[in-house]
C-alpha cells in the first residue's frame, strides 16, 4: 500500500501526510517515516490500543510518535475513535 508502482508514497508531497494506525515493528515505522519524509511528506505512527468492546463503547487509547504537528491536527479524527490519545517523544 507504501511502496510499489501504486503506492501512496508515489503521491507523497511537501502538502502530504501519512499516519499509520496498525501494529508495526520500530524497524518497519523507520522505514515508512523515511520514506515518507524523503519525499517532503509529514508521518505519524498512531497505534490503537483496546478491545473490540472499547472500540464499540469509543474508549480506546491512541499512541502516537512522530510529527508533533500531525497528532495535533489529528486530534478530532482520534477523540472520535478514542478516549485518550497520547503523543511519545523519541529521546
Amino acid at each position: 500500500m507504501v511502496f510499489g508502482n501504486c503506492g501512496v508514497l508515489q503521491e507523497m508531497s511537501t502538502d502530504k501526510a501519512y499516519v499509520e494506525m496498525t501494529g508495526i515493528d520500530a524497524e518497519t515505522s523507520q522505514d515508512l517515516a523515511d520514506a515518507m519524509m524523503s519525499k517532503g511528506g509529514r508521518y505519524l505512527e498512531a497505534q490503537i490500543q483496546g478491545s473490540r468492546e472499547q472500540a464499540e463503547n469509543g474508549t480506546l487509547v491512541i499512541l502516537a510518535s512522530g510529527d508533533r504537528s500531525l497528532f495535533d491536527e489529528c486530534q478530532s479524527c482520534f477523540q472520535a475513535m478514542g478516549k485518550n490519545s497520547f503523543f511519545l517523544e523519541v529521546r
